[in-house]
């Protein structure tokens, strides 16, 4: 299997500023390390620092969990911090002890490094541009290596924004001894860092390539340049922009598709397979990622997890039945004493629930089962009566270092973005709106959308199919805000199943999670705050509206 090279390439003391020597005869190039003076002199050695600034792509920003890790791969991810889903019962968690007790701040913030974690990437594109731009490599080498950096640069702004609204654009290395307060700089609006970036995946994408193979898969390719593009207008409410940029995705003739399974196209065996776009390269025991460990139930066959996801009932609610209906909408198949037959395949494929088979037990979340540890509301067990089974793979042992990447973007998403830009862009749904959805409808194995939908009902269509699809993804957080439904999600607790009664007669009672409402202020939760430490460095900054 190619990879990218995944370690570290300097050690932070050698790396980009090397103060030089006065005394003649010590004034020599070291031949073990990279210096300043011999980085830029060929495009070898200048791809080198490239794969540094890959090397710290992050699948979501870092919280400030214990494993500071990027929320995709750690044992907090963002869906923890929506109504898909909770954390479980670990002390210290962001999304419990913060935001759902809106006990986040400009000196308490969820994601405290973040800010300054983005900028140090950005730094390091604007010298790659800046170096390369001025070299004498050949031509071909200087356009993939800085469109590559363009690109890098347009991902990491974008996570800015995401969190904070509008940043400070930076596009050269700043030096406070040549610029001095020249460094510090006001914030851009939101508006014109969205510009900024559609502009940066144009030049990126027009130097890219179409695809990659070997040791270059992991790369930028135009494919992942619209991939961010096209998330960042339907982001932005740019609704033409957005349905324009994600139809180039699909009419690229890059060999995009859905993958067959849907269970599985996360898992390593399957990486990089033709539904992925973009994603974030791993490597077991190189540079691997333990989640089996943190996305586990408490008790499985082979060992134990820290059950740091916790479906919730209000999401398995919107798992429709095979007859394309939910439970709430009459679906004939709904049965109250089997509520988890007949599913939407998804449903299977991302949640643990009572009686299903996991590696190779059954997980039992019911009460009444002695010495149960994985029972509702057991220590160390689930909040809500379900478990995550997305993403996690049965084959591997919980603490063993997998190599599976995490998908940044991926085809059916790219259909979705299509499907909901577009409808909101024409006065009614047309026909590529339904054959967008219904493909992934299709894999998974149900009905197609029913015709004659207002612009309304489809709206409502897309964002539940959205929701599902993509589920423990790092996607529904910025949903909920950008539709600005969060506080109506939020209104009410978050829901539980809780089940009681023996195999012969189970009862299912939907319940609150414990711990479960959220406190959500709409006039400043939209967005994250500006932590304060980048305040007190740079006055020009100015905090979000009501923090």
């Amino acid at each position: 299997m190619n990879k990218l090279p995944l370690l570290p390439i300097y050690t932070l003391a050698l790396l980009f500023s090397l103060a030089s020597c006065n005394d003649a005869a010590l004034d020599i190039v070291p031949k073990d390390q990279l210096t300043d003076a011999t980085l830029w002199q060929d495009a070898k050695n200048a791809g080198l620092f490239l794969n540094d600034i890959y090397d710290a792509l992050n699948p979501g920003p870092v919280s400030s969990v214990w494993t500071a890790l990027p929320s995709e791969i750690s044992n907090d991810p963002l869906d923890n911090f929506s109504d898909n889903s909770v954390s479980g019962n670990l002390a210290g968690i962001p999304s419990y002890e913060a935001f759902t007790q809106g006990a986040y701040s400009p000196s308490i913030p969820i994601f405290n490094n973040h800010w300054s974690n983005m900028y140090a990437n950005i730094r390091k594109c604007n010298i790659l541009i800046d170096k390369v731009g001025t070299s004498d490599f050949a031509e071909e080498d200087k356009q993939s290596l800085i469109a590559q950096a363009r690109f890098l640069r347009a991902y990491y702004y974008k996570w800015l924004i995401d969190l904070y609204g509008g940043v400070p654009i930076i596009t050269k290395p700043l030096d406070r001894s040549v610029d001095g307060d020249g460094i510090f700089m006001a914030r851009n609006t939101y508006e014109e860092c969205v510009a900024f970036i559609q502009q940066e995946c144009d030049a990126a994408a027009a130097d890219l390539p179409l695809t990659v193979t070997g040791a270059d898969v992991g790369r930028a390719t135009k494919g992942a340049a619209w991939a961010l593009k096209s998330e960042l207008e339907l982001y932005a409410g740019k609704w033409e922009d957005a349905a324009a940029t994600s139809r180039k995705i699909m009419e690229s003739g890059a060999g995009y598709g859905l993958f067959p399974d849907y269970g599985t196209l996360f898992y390593e065996e399957n990486e990089n397979n033709e539904e992925v776009i973009f994603d974030v390269q791993y490597a077991a025991e190189v540079k691997g990622v333990i989640t089996e460990r943190y996305w586990n139930p408490t008790v499985v066959s082979d060992g134990g997890g820290w059950q740091a996801v916790n479906p919730t009932q209000d999401l398995v609610d919107d798992y429709e039945f095979l007859d394309g209906r939910t439970e709430a909408e009459g679906s004939a198949l709904f049965d109250p004493a089997h509520p988890y037959e007949n599913r939407d395949k998804r449903f299977y494929a991302s949640i643990i629930y009572d009686g299903a088979e996991w590696k190779d037990g059954v997980i039992y979340t019911r009460l009444g089962i002695p010495n149960n540890r994985n029972e509702l509301g057991a220590v160390g067990a689930t909040r809500t009566g379900y478990y995550l089974r997305k993403k996690v793979n049965p084959a591997i042992v919980p603490g063993t270092s997998s190599g599976q990447n995490s998908i940044v973007w991926r085809y059916a998403e790219v259909l979705l973005n299509y499907a909901e830009a577009q409808n909101e862009a024409l006065a009614a749904p047309d026909q590529s709106v339904y054959d967008a959805v219904n493909q992934i409808r299709e894999r998974a194995g149900l009905p197609d959308l029913p015709e004659g939908l207002s612009k309304a009902q489809m709206r409502e269509r897309i964002r539940r199919e959205r929701r599902i699809e993509l589920a423990f993804e790092g996607k529904r957080l910025f949903d909920l805000w950008r539709w600005r439904v969060a506080d109506q999600a939020f209104s009410k607790p978050l829901r539980a199943m809780k089940i009681t009664g023996t195999d012969g007669s189970l009862h299912y009672e939907k319940v609150n999670v414990d711990g479960g409402k959220v406190v959500f202020d709409p006039s400043k939760n939209y967005l994250m705050p500006i932590p304060e430490t980048v305040r007190a460095r740079n006055e020009k900054i100015d905090q979000n509206p009501n923090y």
